[in-house]
């Protein structure tokens, strides 16, 4: 294996604006590339070190759709179910019009529409009203917060089309209300205690908050970054767990997960996190035509969305040296994952960047095929 090619690009990082990042690649289930770059401190001082940790952000999605995959194979809840079973508001939705008043919904909104991103729930949901007199009530859970999105008209019909938003954040009270148990209980117990990711979770202890890596806002125009302040903006509530960005962790954490997922989903220990099965339909478009559509213009040319995340579906388009079925997903502040399930390859690159598009269009794809380049030279 020769990844110098993929050392040369990671070492100019902070030449292109990006302060600091992590790369972890394993193979097999074995670590086959790290190489840390940069200082992590506002001072430009502090060497990155492997235990800096990271907001997730949307990274976090990947842990959440594990989870709620895990209650599938338990039975415990079916992609055909509809959303209103586990959050009853969410019964009698409302589909915003061209012109006119919202009408009601025609589609009933179901389980695999959250995984999907294909529920018609968007971005601005966190906006209503009824959200921010849910947020200040500090009685209400995760479940009881989100229903405020079912006041929302939707973009559109369920199942119909693609619209990034809060799905993963209503998939996470399913998980809560399905398991009867607190989402950052339940993720604490089915994958971050049996992968002994020790340093992740979603409210941070005043040690760890030591040990966050410097946050950073990027000018894409000048290539250049300026200190900001570092918080997770979805980190709203004490009795929130955001299933779409609440989460915190380090690479030799997340990668953990990733490797599993990349290796038949169970650990050399012999523990269980999906079966094999399940992670290969993870790495299988579920958009129809129209959402395809949607997703392409909006971010990734010859990828897909899944029950997790982005998936590799045409070589041809992408250019990517990644096999068909490869998956996973990035998040706002510029880390991203990669399970390829075919190779046995999984990889995490950490960096805390928000705004940074350069990364998503340019930086991301570059690595991956680098990735690849290393591994098969």
């Amino acid at each position: 294996m020769d990844f110098s090619k993929l050392t040369k690009l990671l070492d100019e990082m902070p030449k292109r604006g990006i302060p600091f990042m992590d790369l972890v690649v394993t193979k097999d289930g074995k670590e086959v590339y790290r190489h840390l770059v940069g200082n992590s401190d506002y001072e430009n001082k502090k060497p990155l070190e492997r235990t800096d940790l990271y907001w997730l952000y949307s990274g976090t999605k990947v842990v959440t759709c594990t989870c709620a995959l895990q209650l599938v194979e338990r039975g415990l809840i079916s992609l055909d179910d509809p959303v209103y079973k586990y959050l009853p508001a969410f019964k009698n939705l409302r589909v915003r019009q061209t012109q006119g008043g919202p009408k009601p919904a025609k589609n009933v909104m179901t389980i695999e529409h959250l995984f999907t991103m294909t529920s018609g729930i968007g971005q601005d949901h966190e906006s209503s009203r009824e959200f921010y007199v849910a947020m200040g009530n500090p009685n209400l859970n995760t479940a009881d917060i989100v229903s405020a999105f079912a006041t929302v008209p939707l973009y559109f019909e369920p199942g119909t089309h693609y619209q990034y938003g809060f799905s993963h954040d209503v998939l996470a009270a399913v998980v809560e209300v399905a398991s009867g148990m607190r989402f950052s209980e339940y993720v604490k117990k089915n994958i971050i205690e049996p992968l002994g990711m020790r340093d992740t979770g979603f409210f941070m202890s005043e040690e760890q908050k030591k040990r966050t890596a410097a946050c950073f806002a990027y000018n894409n125009a000048k290539g250049s970054s300026v200190p900001i302040p570092n918080h997770n903006l979805f980190s709203m509530a004490p009795n929130y767990d955001s299933g779409g960005a609440g989460l915190f962790s380090c690479a030799d954490d997340y990668i953990k997960l990733l490797t599993v997922l990349a290796n038949g989903g169970t650990t050399e220990d012999g523990v269980t996190i999906l079966k094999d099965e399940t992670i290969r339909k993870m790495g299988e478009n579920h958009l129809c035509d129209d959402a395809l559509v949607d997703f392409v213009n909006g971010r990734l040319h010859g990828y897909g969305w899944g029950l997790c995340g982005r998936v590799h579906i045409n070589p041809f388009m992408s250019l990517s040296k990644s096999a068909v079925g490869e998956f996973g997903w990035d998040g706002m502040a510029g880390c991203f994952g990669m399970v390829d399930r075919e190779n046995r390859v999984a990889a995490f690159y950490g960096m805390q960047v928000i705004s940074c598009s350069y990364s998503y269009i340019i930086l991301q794809p570059l690595i991956r095929n680098l990735i690849y380049e290393g591994l098969n030279s």
